[in-house]
């Protein structure tokens, strides 16, 4: 009887401290991923574009498209107080972000221009390709 009550006891204290380890591992582990959430969503400082106008962003795609499909075209700009697109799609204004469709029936190269209050201008372009089906 005493020698199985030490078997017992030793495998209630091995069950134990296998509990305590796996507890303690889960912590740790949760631990490390809320911190690291917590450092991807802290709110970070907006990029300083000076007074300068810039064009954060300019791309559109795809950049080869079937006729009568549609490209996604999107533009960002920093310090403007006018955005101009030529061709002339939609309308558009001062974002850091924006996106729109376009259907282009042949190639077509758009103009991104951005003025600032101040006249600076800044002005990108890129190329959508259209091919028959």
């Amino acid at each position: 009887m005493r020698r199985i009550v030490r078997y017992m006891f030793v495998a209630l204290a091995a069950a134990l401290l296998y509990l305590g380890w796996t507890f303690a591992e889960r912590y740790r582990s949760n631990r490390e991923f809320e911190l690291a959430r917590a450092r991807q969503m802290a709110p970070r400082p907006a990029p300083d574009y000076g007074s300068t106008v810039k064009i954060i962003q300019f791309y559109g795609g795809p950049a080869v498209l079937a006729r009568g499909d549609h490209a996604v075209l999107c533009y960002g700009v920093a310090n403007a107080n006018s955005v101009r697109l030529e061709p002339e799609v939609e309308p558009v204004w001062p974002s850091p972000s924006r996106c729109f469709n376009v259907a282009p029936e042949k190639d077509t190269r758009y103009t991104l221009t951005a003025e600032g209050a101040d006249g600076q201008r800044a002005t990108e372009s890129l190329v959508i390709q259209v091919r028959k089906r």
